[in-house]
């Protein structure tokens, strides 16, 4: 079976590209940013290597140098027909993930760039969409009255707040549903909920919002009151997660939510800085940001200002609290398919600091 994966450099995508090189025999082709096909190439077995060095060096893996926003991911005609012809499954992963730009900055390629994959998915011979989403999609859903949601909850444009990102994520997956009611194309959506460091060695990227508020608090030396609690998972068990379901004999629902079985408490990820050592006392959310404003020089602080999503995320206010989420159907079908939940406990959060130390100490300083 030909796979074809966009997002393989990205955090999900990367481990997702790993798992599927482990779990199937055919080849795994990735549609890379790129000028040519040279620095896609590399591009995408250097972001697999810093994953899993045996997949990076898999001759099953290929990379084609692609735009998600332009028509026909910018390959000529010959060459997206041909690819058309040969996969067997696309899984789409790539998103511009910037949680504070404007909808205008990040439309083109979440919304755009999945509308020419679902053309894609009707080009050639037929092929089935595994589409990533999010479960930040119901960020704002208490406030249309939804305290509960799962799988079968539609998300809209008011279920997932004024956040830019998350606006073109349900966009993205309104687009998918329609592709798959009009029967042009197959299709199987997840939604991962907070996607946390990696459990083997608590990796993340600079970008990551959990790795941005821990930092933020350990450089201003402050948190906020945070009420909230979010569906969440380690970033190796999303990505294990999404490659078992897609491939299990005899799959059939159409959307999954992707998560460990309880929420995090938004308040755990500041209690476990303060037990790695840091002293950070808890102040109320406008106190916070005047923190964050006062050390708006430190990238940290100034990322964590700029996020207004926190308002939501961290639950900074009683009207502003995500709903709880329900997961226990896609729990059942992991288990199934074989996924344990990792531990996510005291040794987990020691990696992840220990990691966040390792990578940008010299950002963390308090003062």
């Amino acid at each position: 079976m030909t796979v074809v994966l966009t997002g393989g450099t990205g955090f999900v995508g990367s481990r997702l590209c790993s798992e599927l090189l482990h779990r199937t025999d055919g080849p795994v082709v990735c549609l890379v940013r790129g000028e040519d096909a040279v620095t896609a190439e590399r591009r995408m077995r250097t972001a697999l290597g810093e994953v899993d060095e045996e997949a990076a060096a898999s001759p099953r893996l290929r990379t084609v140098a692609a735009d998600l926003s332009a028509d026909r991911f910018g390959l000529g005609k010959d060459v997206y027909r041909q690819l058309a012809q040969e996969a067997e499954a696309v899984y789409h992963s790539g998103a511009s993930v910037h949680l504070a730009a404007p909808y205008e900055r990040v439309a083109p390629v979440n919304l755009g760039g999945t509308r020419r994959v679902i053309d894609f998915c009707t080009t050639g011979a037929a092929k089935h969409l595994h589409h990533v989403s999010t479960l930040g999609v119901f960020l704002a859903a208490r406030e249309t009255g939804l305290d509960r949601v799962d799988e079968s909850t539609p998300p809209s444009l008011q279920t997932c707040g004024p956040f830019g990102y998350l606006r073109t994520k349900v966009e993205a997956e309104n687009a998918v549903a329609s592709a798959a009611a009009d029967k042009d194309v197959s299709a199987t959506v997840y939604r991962p909920g907070l996607v946390l460091a990696d459990s083997r060695d608590g990796a993340a990227p600079a970008n990551d919002f959990t790795t941005c508020v821990i930092a933020a608090a350990i450089v201003t030396g402050c948190c906020p009151t945070a009420m909230g609690s979010l569906p969440a998972s380690t970033v190796d068990h999303t990505a294990q997660a999404i490659a078992a379901l897609s491939l299990a004999p005899g799959a059939s629902r159409s959307v999954y939510h992707v998560m460990r079985p309880e929420p995090l408490p938004m308040r755990e990820l500041f209690d476990r800085a303060r037990g790695h050592g840091h002293r950070i006392r808890e102040v109320s959310a406008q106190q916070w940001r005047e923190a964050l404003y006062a050390h708006r020089e430190n990238p940290w602080a100034r990322a964590a200002y700029a996020l207004d999503i926190c308002t939501y995320t961290l639950g900074l206010a009683p009207d502003r609290r995500p709903p709880a989420v329900d997961g226990a159907t896609t729990a059942q079908a992991t288990a199934q398919a074989g996924v344990s939940v990792p531990d996510t406990g005291a040794a987990y959060f020691d990696r992840l600091l220990n990691r966040l130390h390792q990578d940008h100490g010299e950002t963390l300083i308090h003062s």
